[in-house]
C-alpha cells in the first residue's frame, strides 16, 4: 500500500509501506494511513526542514562520520580499514512503554543465559536430566572442554550480552540470535548517539530520548569489581585491558572507541604474556599485572596453548591463568556455546526449570535438526523454512529454501538426512521496516548488484528498509542493566532478506523516548567522553608494541614530508617553475616532458635532486655502469616524477608513506585524542592515487595540499600531545628521519657549485624564509652551511636533530648509551665548524690539492657517517624497547 498522508509530496515518494510487513512509521486506521504516536513529533519536524537542509544536514552526518574515523571494515573491500561507517539520519524510535517490556525480555534472557553457562562448566545438571541433549553441546567447538569447572568472580559468565530482535508482521519482537562471547556494536551506537545529536540537536532535545552515557560509566565501574580476590594491594586500582584481534578486524573501531573512552589500554594478544598463572602486561617499565580483560577475540582464538595452536591472536597460557582464578575474562571463555541456533528451541523450556519463569521473548521458531522429530518435520516443510549451520566451523550463511530449484532443494534435503546435527531450520519471517532518508536517490549502505548507488527517487526522499535492533545487557552488583536504545541495522536493498553489515548495511541510531517528553540534562545533549571513575585512571607505562607503532609513526609521517618537499621542488624545477633558465623543460603539447642532457649538465641543481629521489626510493636507482665507464644524465619526464610521487606501488612516495602512516595510526588510535584522529583521517584524502595522471599544476598543489596537513600534524604533536612515551618514541622516530634526510639533502646539495643548489636546499628544508630574514644580500654558502647544519635553534637543522635526539634517549631506561653516538657526531660536527674545510666545501672551491681533497672527504665522511648512525640507533632501539613477532594471520571469526 502507498502511503497517502498530507505532507510534502516529494518526502514520501519513494515509501511504500508493505502489507506483508510491519511498517516502524506508519499504521493503517481503518482505511487510512498515519503516522505512528511515537514518530509524530520527529517526522513533523523533519517534514517541516526544505529539502535542501536536510541534504546539508545528511552531508554534514556524513562529513562528523569521516572526520571521526568511524569505520566497518568490510571482508574483501577495496577501502579495506579506510571503509567509512554508514548511518541514517532517521532514528529508529521506540516508545517508553514498548521499551520497557523489551528491556524486561532481555534481561531475561541474560539471567537464563548466565545461569546455563554456570551450570554447562559446573555441574552439568542440564545435560545429565536431558534438559539440553548431550551431543549439541559436545558436538560444539564452542563448549571449551578446559574450562569445565573453572570458577568465575560471583558465578558470573556473561559481563555484556546482546540480542538481535526483529519485529513480526504482526508487530510481535522475536529473538533473532543470541551474541555471548564478544558481542559488537555497544561503541557504535554511542557513536551513533553523538553524531545524530550534532546532526539533529533540536529534534533530539525536543524528543526526549533517553541517554546512552549512564550505561557505559556503569558497565565501566562494574569491570572494576571483577578483579580476582587478593589480587590488590591496600589503595591499588586494577589493571583492565581491551584485547582485540587488531587493526584488521571488522570492529576495530569500536574496540579503540571503547579503550579511550573507558580509559583502559588497547592491547592485542603479544602485549600480554602469562607468568605463574598470572597475566602481565608487557611495558617499557616492566611487566604490570593484568587483573581484567575485556576481550572483543573470539573464545577459540584466545589460547594457543589449550584452544586453536595456530592463533596468533591470543595468549599463550591464558586458560590455565582463567582456571587457576587469577584474571577475570569478560565474558567468560567459553560462553560462544550460547550462540549456536540449535539451543534456541530449549529455552522455553528451561526458562521454566531454572528461573520458575514462562520466557518473555520467544526465538524465531527453530528445530535442531539433531532431534529426530525436528529433522522429520523439517524435511517435510524444506520449501518454508530457512536452513543454517548448527556450529560455526562449518562457515555456511542462512539457506532461504523458497528461493531454491528443486535439485539443489532434494540435494539439501539429502544433507540434512546425512548430517542432520549439522543444521538448524527456522521459520521464515518478513521483518519489519523503516524509514531511511534517501537524498538525490542515494539511501545509506544501498548498492545495486554492480555496486553503484541507486538513483530512483531523486531530491529528499523516505524510502523503506527492513531493520533489525541488537540490545545490550551489562551485568553488575545490582543485576543486568540495559542499553537505552542499541544498534538498529539497516539492509542494503529494498529486497534485502539478511540485515548485515557484511553485506553492505547501515545503520540507525535507535532513540527510546522517556516515560514523558523532558529536556535531557545538557551533557546528555550531545554525547561527549565518559566522566572518569571515582578512583580516577592508573596511568600505565607504554607497552612495546604501541612503543615501536609511534615510533615508526614519527619515522613515516616525516618521511612523507620530506618526499613532498622534495618532490615540490624537484617536479617544479623539471617544470621550469623553478631554478634558472637551464632548468627551463623541453614542452611537448604544452606538458613539460623531458629534462635533456644538456639541460641537466647545465643545472647541477637539478641532477642532484633527481639523485636525492633516487635515494629515498621515490625514484628506482640508476642501473649500474661498468668500471671506468662515464655515466650519462638519464633523461627524466616530469610526468614521470609526478606519477612516482603518488604511485602507492613506488616505496618512496608520498602516497605510499601516508598510507603506511594511517595504518600505523590506527595501530595507536586509542591513544590518540578525537581531535588529532581528526587530523590524521583526513591525510587519507591524500593517500589515495589519482585516477589518472596528474598535470603539472596538480600535481604540486596536491604535495602543498599534503604538506599543509603534515604541518598540521606536526604542530598537534607539538601542542597538544600529552609529553608521555608514546610522545617521546614518536618524536625520536621523527628526529631519527629529518637527520637522515637532511645528511642525504646536504651531502646532495651544500657541495654543489651553484647558487642554485644552495636554493634547493633551502627549499626542501623550508629554510628560505629563515634565511632571507637574516641575509638580505643573496645567497651565500657559509651562511647556508650554518643554518641548515649548525643552528641550534632551526628545528631542520642538522645539530637541532642531533642535540633532541640526545635530550630523548637520556630520559629512556638506559637511555646514556644509546645516545654516545650520537655525542661523537655532535663532537665532529662542532670541530668541522670551526675549521675551514666546512666553508672551503661549501663554497664549491675546485679541489686542486691533497689538502682541499682531505677537506672534502672529511665533510662526505661527517654526512655518511650521521646517516648510518640513524640506522644504527633504530636497530638499537628495537633490540632495546621493542618486542618483535612473527607477522600471523590476523583472520577472525566475530559476532
Amino acid at each position: 500500500m502507498q502511503v497517502q498522508l498530507q505532507r510534502p509530496p516529494e518526502l514520501l515518494a519513494g515509501y511504500t509501506a508493505r502489507p506483508d510487513r510491519y511498517d516502524e512509521l506508519c499504521q493503517r486506521i481503518g482505511s487510512v494511513v498515519v503516522v505512528r504516536p511515537h514518530w509524530r513529533d520527529f517526522f513533523h519536524g523533519v517534514a517541516a526542514m526544505p529539502p535542501e537542509e536536510l541534504s546539508a544536514r545528511r552531508a554534514a552526518l556524513r562529513r562528523q562520520v569521516h572526520e571521526n574515523g568511524i569505520t566497518y571494515n568490510v571482508y574483501a573491500d577495496p577501502r579495506g580499514f579506510q571503509r567509512p561507517w554508514e548511518l541514517d539520519l532517521l532514528p529508529f524510535m521506540l516508545p517508553a512503554s514498548e521499551w520497557a517490556q523489551i528491556e524486561a525480555a532481555v534481561i531475561q534472557r541474560a539471567t537464563l543465559f548466565n545461569h546455563i553457562l554456570a551450570d554447562l562448566y559446573g555441574e552439568q545438571r542440564l545435560l545429565q536430566e536431558g534438559l539440553i541433549p548431550p551431543a549439541l553441546i559436545y558436538g560444539h567447538s564452542g563448549f571449551l572442554r578446559p574450562l569445565v569447572g573453572a570458577k568465575q568472580p560471583g558465578d558470573l559468565f556473561l559481563h555484556l550480552y546482546a540480542a538481535d530482535l526483529a519485529r513480526s508482521p504482526d508487530g510481535r519482537w522475536w529473538v533473532v540470535a543470541d551474541r555471548t562471547q564478544a558481542p559488537s556494536g555497544a561503541g557504535y551506537a554511542l557513536e551513533n548517539r553523538s553524531v545524530l545529536a550534532r546532526a539533529l540537536p533540536e529534534l533530539y532535545r525536543a524528543t526526549g530520548v533517553q541517554p546512552l552515557v549512564p550505561f557505559f560509566e556503569r558497565f565501566r565501574d562494574n569491570l572494576a569489581a571483577l578483579a580476582p580476590a587478593g589480587a590488590l594491594g591496600d589503595d591499588e586500582d586494577p589493571l583492565i585491558v581491551v584485547l582485540t584481534p587488531g587493526p584488521y578486524n571488522e570492529t576495530y573501531f569500536e574496540h579503540a572507541f571503547l579503550a579511550r573512552e573507558m580509559g583502559f589500554p588497547l592491547v592485542e594478544g603479544q602485549d600480554l604474556t602469562v607468568r605463574d598463572e598470572a597475566v602481565f602486561l608487557r611495558t617499557l617499565d616492566g611487566l604490570q599485572r593484568v587483573h581484567v580483560i575485556l576481550r572483543r577475540v573470539d573464545d577459540i582464538w584466545c589460547d594457543p596453548l589449550e584452544l586453536r595452536e595456530d592463533s596468533a591472536l591470543g595468549v599463550a597460557g591464558l586458560v590455565a591463568a582463567v582456571r587457576a582464578g587469577k584474571v577475570t575474562v569478560a565474558n567468560a571463555l567459553g560462553s560462544g556455546i550460547l550462540e549456536t541456533g540449535a539451543l534456541l528451541g530449549y529455552l522455553p523450556h528451561l526458562c521454566e526449570a531454572m528461573l520458575g519463569q514462562k520466557l518473555r521473548m520467544p526465538s524465531v521458531a527453530t528445530w535442531w535438526c539433531g532431534e529426530p522429530a525436528a529433522r522429520d518435520y523439517a524435511l517435510q516443510h524444506l520449501r518454508e523454512l530457512v536452513v543454517k549451520p548448527a556450529y560455526p566451523k562449518l562457515g555456511a550463511g542462512p539457506v532461504f529454501c523458497r528461493d531454491l530449484p528443486e535439485a539443489e532443494l532434494a540435494a539439501l534435503a539429502a544433507r540434512i538426512a546425512a548430517r542432520p546435527f549439522d543444521f538448524v531450520a527456522q521459520e521464515m519471517v518478513n521483518i519489519s521496516q523503516a524509514p531511511v532518508l534517501a537524498v538525490d536517490g542515494e539511501a545509506p549502505g544501498e548498492r545495486s548488484a554492480d555496486g553503484r548507488r541507486s538513483a530512483d527517487f531523486p531530491g529528499c526522499s523516505m524510502v523503506a528498509r527492513n531493520v533489525a535492533l541488537r540490545v545490550f545487557v551489562a551485568a553488575g552488583a545490582d543485576g543486568f542493566r540495559v542499553l537505552p536504545g542499541g544498534l538498529t541495522r539497516v539492509a542494503s536493498g529494498s529486497d534485502m532478506r539478511i540485515v548485515s553489515m557484511q553485506q553492505g548495511g547501515s545503520s540507525k541510531d535507535a532513540w527510546v523516548l522517556s516515560p514523558t517528553a523532558v529536556e535531557r540534562p545538557p551533557q546528555h545533549i550531545v554525547p561527549g567522553q565518559l566522566a572518569p571513575p571515582p578512583g580516577g585512571l592508573r596511568r600505565l607505562g607504554l607497552s612495546s608494541r604501541v612503543a615501536e607503532n609511534f615510533f615508526w609513526l614519527g619515522r613515516y609521517s616525516e618521511r612523507a614530508d620530506a618526499a613532498a618537499r622534495l618532490g615540490r621542488e624537484t617536479l617544479a624545477r623539471l617544470g621550469g617553475l623553478a631554478g634558472g633558465a637551464a632548468a627551463a623543460p623541453v614542452l611537448q603539447g604544452g606538458r613539460p616532458e623531458r629534462v635533456s642532457q644538456a639541460a641537466a649538465a647545465a643545472d647541477p641543481a637539478l641532477a642532484a635532486l633527481l639523485g636525492l629521489c633516487r635515494r629515498l626510493a621515490i625514484l628506482p636507482a640508476e642501473a649500474p655502469v661498468e668500471a671506468g665507464a662515464a655515466r650519462a644524465p638519464v633523461p627524466i619526464a616530469a610526468g614521470t616524477l609526478a606519477g612516482a610521487l603518488f604511485d602507492p606501488d613506488c616505496s618512496g612516495s608520498v602516497v605510499a608513506n601516508l598510507r603506511v602512516v594511517l595504518g600505523l595510526a590506527a595501530q595507536v588510535r586509542d591513544r590518540l585524542s578525537p581531535d588529532s584522529w581528526r587530523i590524521y583521517n583526513r591525510l587519507s584524502d591524500f593517500a589515495a592515487a589519482p585516477v589518472q595522471a596528474l598535470a603539472l599544476g596538480d600535481a604540486l598543489h596536491r604535495l602543498d595540499e599534503s604538506l599543509l596537513s603534515l604541518v598540521t600534524l606536526s604542530g598537534f604533536v607539538i601542542e597538544s600531545m600529552p609529553r608521555d612515551a608514546g610522545w617521546r618514541f614518536l618524536s625520536i622516530g621523527r628526529r631519527i628521519e629529518r637527520l637522515q634526510f637532511l645528511a642525504a639533502a646536504l651531502s646532495a646539495l651544500l657541495t654543489a657549485p651553484s647558487a642554485e643548489a644552495l636554493q634547493a636546499l633551502l627549499a626542501v628544508t623550508d629554510g628560505d624564509l629563515r634565511y632571507r630574514s637574516r641575509h638580505a644580500r643573496g645567497l651565500a654558502p657559509l651562511p647556508v652551511a650554518e643554518l641548515v647544519m649548525l643552528d641550534a635553534d632551526n628545528p631542520r637543522a642538522l645539530r637541532y636533530q642531533l642535540e633532541s635526539l640526545v635530550e630523548h634517549l637520556r630520559l629512556l631506561p638506559e637511555g646514556d648509551v644509546l645516545a654516545e653516538p650520537l655525542t661523537q657526531q655532535l663532537e665532529t660536527l662542532q670541530a668541522l665548524s670551526l675549521c675551514d674545510c666546512l666553508i672551503v666545501d661549501a663554497a664549491g672551491r675546485a679541489a686542486g690539492g691533497a689538502a682541499e681533497h682531505a677537506r672534502c672527504a672529511d665533510l662526505h665522511d661527517f654526512l655518511s657517517q650521521t646517516w648510518a648512525c640513524g640506522n644504527r640507533l633504530a636497530d638499537a632501539l628495537s633490540h632495546r624497547y621493542f618486542t618483535h613477532l612473527d607477522a600471523r594471520s590476523r583472520a577472525t571469526a566475530s559476532s
